[in-house]
């Protein structure tokens, strides 16, 4: 179902290391904002005085830094920027990772099956989105990040992670269904114990298909 050898989606990330696939749509999106000399600064300051190549791995701290400057700097915006940044890693994934057969494959397939196999690709590639943090899939339409490196601790009383709902939302529909939803029913951010994703299609949630 891969363009690459490696598995659907990214190549392998070794240990505290992350995919340039989330930081590369950030970098433009903060450039096109606020300008390419605010938008240098904010990644030199978070360790990345070079952008990286797409095909790279970046250690997962620097990515936390970045992401921290994100919300410090911008608060108001900071919720729009990262769910921009995460439908545009999404789009970056559906298209230059995913084969056009895989693609007509899932279109094909019922659903909750498609779902199902995607939340399972999903998964397998989990170090080059969640970094240290330990995805895991409930079921085809509900997911976990455990100590999620990229949801800030205990800031505030709303769900944080608008990067990763945005990717998963954006991911799934493209890939599944075009009505899908996610919605992040627990977050770090807001005192929870993981961060918790929910999809839906018109307020129907995937069956877990058998595996």
């Amino acid at each position: 179902m891969s363009s690459t050898s490696a598995g659907l989606f990214w190549t392998t990330h070794p240990e505290g290391m992350m995919s340039a696939a989330v930081v590369v749509p950030l970098h433009a999106i903060l450039a096109e904002t606020f300008g390419q000399r605010i938008c240098d600064d904010v990644f030199a300051d978070a360790g990345m005085g070079r952008l990286p190549g797409p095909e790279d791995s970046v250690p997962e701290a620097r990515v936390v830094r970045l992401f921290d400057a994100v919300y410090t700097s911008w608060p108001e915006v900071a919720p729009d920027l990262l769910d921009r940044a995460g439908r545009v890693t999404a789009e970056m994934i559906v298209m230059q990772r995913v084969t056009a057969r895989a693609r007509l494959l899932l279109a094909n397939m019922p659903w909750s099956m498609a779902a199902w196999l995607l939340a399972r690709s999903v998964r397998q590639n989990s170090r080059a989105f969640a970094g240290s943090g330990i995805f895991s899939v409930q079921t085809a339409g509900s997911f976990v990040i455990f100590d999620n490196p990229l949801a800030r601790p205990e800031s505030g009383a709303a769900p944080s992670c608008h990067f990763h709902r945005a990717l998963f939302e954006h991911m799934f529909q493209r890939l599944v269904h075009r009505d899908f939803a996610c919605v992040e029913t627990e977050c770090r951010s807001a005192g929870g114990g993981c961060c918790a994703f929910r999809l839906t299609v018109g307020g129907a949630t995937p069956e877990a298909h058998p595996r």
